[in-house]
């Protein structure tokens, strides 16, 4: 069996590789980014990951259940040869709202708003030709159950998960359409929300890593800058997981994925209409300011060419410089700066570095490949 390594990333969570894997990496955080295997990663390093992906141009194809005669009253389900935007919905809903019970082969779905039920009723019988029912207990959540031995084994198959702890997001929604990647979102962020203080940002926060993990990789692949953090709860002394996006990066996800429930997706409106610092600061290692600020082209001399050179760069050769961000980057390109190849692929290919905690080498079995999204070796 071969081994993985398992990386602690700052702002990615615990992430894992098969060891031989191709990884872009700064070393130290201070030498240009270079293509090694994962093995090679120690703390300190600084690893690439790009935000912009290829998605599929036609609908992801849902494995079928394995045939078998019906037992009993239970009752037969249809399920589409491919993903649509109503098993997009459920299955994000179900991610963030719902658990399946064995006990009495059922899944059931909890929201306090009963316009998202009923659009989760519809979903399930447009996709599975399943009837259901909505519940109303004074003591609970109002909810939804789906009943179905099938539709129970159907999620399974998915690797779904069957409770908060083990949520996980198919694989057929990372490999599929981004139409269908939004609308799974969409059902997902039930339990996410917006938040206006400070820089502000998007947030969802689940009690399952492999869940974070796996909206994280949809983020990122939908371009939108994201990091992930533990937050402990005193009160239910568990450790949970929020994904996140800040700023002007959180607004632009608030647009792609608006909110099912009208109050969550007012606030949003209101978040979106705040104004927030750039988001083009994320330091980019593996050069300095005074090497950055000898490859803009020098001015025409005298009055009439102030402004045409280096003048407005000067503080890149400042000791108190220390590192290079996105923003001088693109600025010293606008300028005519000739760029290294590498420093070209980071602003091209949307390449965003964060440093390495902690790496380890651990046999495989033990750890299942998450998909970390990296950029593609050449």
């Amino acid at each position: 069996m071969p081994d993985s390594v398992v990386m602690t990333v700052q702002g990615r969570g615990v992430r894992t590789f098969d060891a031989n894997a191709p990884i872009y990496l700064s070393r130290a955080g201070d030498a240009p980014p270079v293509w090694c295997t994962a093995k090679d990663a120690r703390p300190g390093d600084w690893l690439g990951t790009s935000y912009g992906g290829k998605w599929s141009s036609s609908p992801a194809p849902v494995p079928g259940l394995e045939p078998r005669p019906l037992r009993g009253s239970e009752k037969g389900i249809r399920i589409p040869r491919r993903m649509t935007n109503d098993l997009a919905l459920f299955l994000g809903a179900y991610l963030s709202e719902g658990h399946t019970t064995r006990s009495n082969w059922s899944v059931i779905f909890t929201n306090s708003v009963p316009s998202v039920l009923r659009d989760i009723q519809r979903a399930a019988s447009n996709v599975f030709g399943l009837e259901s029912r909505l519940t109303h207990q004074a003591d609970r959540c109002p909810g939804l159950v789906v009943s179905s031995k099938r539709l129970v084994e159907f999620m399974e198959m998915l690797e779904c998960g069957s409770r908060a702890s083990n949520k996980k997001v198919p694989a057929i929604i990372l490999d599929g359409r981004r139409q269908h990647a939004i609308r799974f979102m969409q059902g997902a962020a039930l339990d996410g929300y917006t938040s206006h203080s400070y820089a502000g940002k998007w947030a969802i926060c689940l009690e399952s890593r492999a869940a974070i993990d796996g909206l994280q990789d949809l983020v990122t692949n939908l371009g939108i800058v994201n990091a992930q953090i533990p937050k402990f709860n005193k009160h239910m002394q568990k450790t949970y997981f929020e994904l996140y996006a800040a700023g002007p990066w959180g607004q632009e996800l608030s647009r792609q994925v608006s909110f099912l429930e009208p109050d969550k997706e007012s606030r949003a409106v209101e978040y979106r209409d705040r104004a927030y610092r750039t988001a083009l600061t994320d330091r980019i290692p593996g050069t300095q300011g005074p090497e950055l600020y000898d490859l803009v082209p020098a001015g025409r001399s005298g009055r009439s060419g102030k402004g045409t050179g280096r003048q407005a760069f000067r503080h890149l050769c400042d000791s108190r410089s220390r590192h290079v961000t996105r923003e001088s980057v693109r600025r010293v390109h606008a300028a005519g700066a000739r760029l290294p190849a590498w420093l070209a692929d980071v602003l091209d290919l949307e390449i965003r570095f964060s440093p390495v905690l902690a790496a380890g080498v651990t046999p495989l079995r033990a750890y299942p490949d998450p998909g970390f999204p990296c950029p593609t070796a050449p």
